[in-house]
């Protein structure tokens, strides 16, 4: 068994079929999260012809005079994806990460797994696996009047035809010509919700996306006034797409432009060859919650998203974070449930 530690991988997907990987473990997606501290990885398991790639974000810190490491998945989702589906090597290649990653100075890590996928099985033999929330998924295979009929909601059928009447239109932007535009209704969603810093980007994560992401374009929504009031990142690989990032004009939502704006990109992305369009979750992981009841009328389909967290080395990984919380009491609430909470 080969094991190595690489900055580029995405060679490797060419021994891959389209359906087994997907944009999230591409190294351009992936490299989008970097910043002067951390830097996007790739752990590779290679076995004849089996590969296991699994890729990270991986961070060296400082911990009484020593050099540590520590890992998460980027943004989104991630975890390990293989181009055979053999539990024994893919069994082989967990319990090789966590030995590479316990020999090579890493304390923990931390990762989010892909609910189309469900890549999280096997991985309870060498970490934790928790069940976080349920996502949405859009079967697209099948004509989009049987996806009107079989998976959109009365309700919001309703409301799409609403927002065609209020003289709404949708506009596929490729060339994300309306990027400021988005850019300023994501952030304004973003203050509405009172996000974390986690969840707001700079102009070079959009530069980067716009030029690193190929398969992918902004939906815009116009009103009947011109105005662009509602906008998404949509991105696809393979048989599968993926709503990303959202943003709306919250004074325009009584004409439900988020509604029509994912029914006509679940329209574009058929077009371009999407089997499977994931909506992803809501805000927490209670099914009542807005956000996801929102998606779930789009698909009776969902997924289940799940966490895992790694620890290496347990007693350091337990002084360390008893020795940041000593000296943020402020934070230590906050982030009590985070793995990697001295990060903060």
């Amino acid at each position: 068994m080969d094991i190595q530690i690489v900055e580029h991988w995405n060679q490797y997907f060419d021994s891959f079929p389209p359906e087994a990987f997907d944009v999230y473990f591409r190294e351009e997606y992936v490299k989008l999260y970097e910043n002067p501290c951390e830097k996007a990885e790739c752990f590779v398991c290679q076995e004849g012809e089996k590969l296991f790639l699994f890729p990270f974000i991986a961070r060296q810190f400082e911990y009484k005079g020593k050099t540590y490491k520590d890992f998460e998945t980027a943004y989104g989702y991630g975890g390990p994806v293989y181009n055979y589906t053999d539990k024994e090597f893919i069994s082989r290649a967990l319990e090789a990460l966590k030995t590479y990653c316990g020999d090579n100075g890493y304390v923990a890590g931390f990762v989010r797994f892909h609910p189309l996928f469900q890549n999280q099985e096997g991985f309870d033999a060498i970490g934790r696996v928790i069940a976080d929330r349920k996502t949405v998924a859009i079967n697209l295979d099948q004509t989009m009047d049987e996806v009107w009929k079989n998976e959109i909601h009365s309700k919001n059928r309703n409301v799409i035809r609403k927002a065609e009447k209020a003289g709404c239109t949708f506009i596929v932007d490729d060339r994300y010509e309306h990027l400021k535009e988005f850019i300023s209704l994501y952030d304004s969603t973003m203050d509405k919700l009172s996000a974390d810093g986690f969840y707001y980007f700079d102009d070079a994560y959009y530069d980067n996306l716009k030029r690193g992401i190929t398969d992918s374009f902004l939906g815009c929504v116009q009103n009947s006034e011109g105005q662009i009031i509602s906008a998404a990142i949509f991105m696809y690989s393979g048989p599968y797409g993926h709503y990303h990032l959202s943003g709306s004009d919250k004074s325009q939502l009584a004409i439900s432009p988020n509604n029509f704006m994912l029914w006509n990109a679940a329209i574009e992305l058929q077009k371009r060859g999407v089997k499977r369009f994931h909506l992803g979750g809501g805000t927490n992981g209670d099914e009542e919650n807005s956000l996801f009841q929102f998606k779930h009328k789009f698909s009776k389909d969902t997924c289940q998203f799940c966490i895992g967290k790694l620890v290496f080395n347990p007693e350091l990984y337990e002084s360390i974070c008893a020795d940041w919380e000593a000296k943020n009491p402020e934070k230590a609430e906050h982030y009590k449930h985070h793995l990697l909470k001295y990060k903060y």
